[in-house]
């Protein structure tokens, strides 16, 4: 029988303000605004898929080299490889369309040939910037007419999604690089009904427990 008491995470009250993720209507509207007839419409469209589709850190993406993602896994999927904080590294899978994103992008003339290379370049074919690829995604849903979305904003809406995809918490954790799920449990945005229940149900218990 589960704990009720296993969603108590998800409900600590923190200082730091919580961003609250985007749905995935917005989403697809920022991602169609992009247009990807050019190199740079293409190579931000591919970032701001990272972002929402694995949570990745902004210094995660900025980090990335051409070598990290690996074809060959199976049809259309490919495996990403991450090196996080405190140099932890761990692997994502990329795979239907997403996998077709990175593979187009990879395949245009003007994107890095170089295993060692930067996977998105910015100026005089340095790794993009932090700052830049920030702007870029807060300019560019401004354009798509949606509230205004930062990198973190769309790690926090991977892990709610996968959240309400009923994930485990403990799965979500090893994908979005955390030491501990309580630390997961801050990106997790649930509605006020889900939390009644889970208030409910923690009450329902604790009475049970002294019947």
């Amino acid at each position: 029988r589960k704990n009720p008491a296993e969603v108590l995470p998800l409900m600590i009250n923190r200082k730091r303000t919580r961003t609250k993720p985007v749905s995935t209507p917005e989403a697809y509207r920022l991602l169609a605004s992009f247009d990807r007839n050019t190199w740079h419409g293409l190579r931000n469209y591919t970032m701001v898929s990272l972002f929402w589709a694995l949570g990745l850190r902004t210094a995660e993406l900025t980090g990335l080299r051409v070598r990290d993602f690996e074809t060959g896994h199976g049809k259309r999927t490919g495996l990403l490889r991450i090196r996080g904080k405190n140099k932890k590294q761990r692997a994502l899978f990329v795979v239907d369309r997403l996998f077709d994103a990175l593979v187009r992008y990879l395949a245009h003339p003007l994107s890095p040939k170089r295993k060692g290379a930067a996977l998105f370049s910015g100026v005089r074919n340095r790794p993009i910037s932090k700052n830049s690829v920030q702007k870029l995604v807060k300019e560019q849903s401004k354009a798509a007419g949606i509230t205004p979305v930062t990198p973190r904003v769309l790690r926090h809406s991977f892990a709610t999604d996968m959240y309400h995809r009923n994930v485990p918490l403990s799965a979500i954790q090893a994908m979005m690089g955390h030491a501990s799920t309580s630390e997961t449990s801050i990106y997790i945005h649930v509605s006020d009904k889900l939390k009644a229940l889970a208030l409910d149900a923690i009450y329902i218990a604790r009475r049970l427990s002294w019947e």
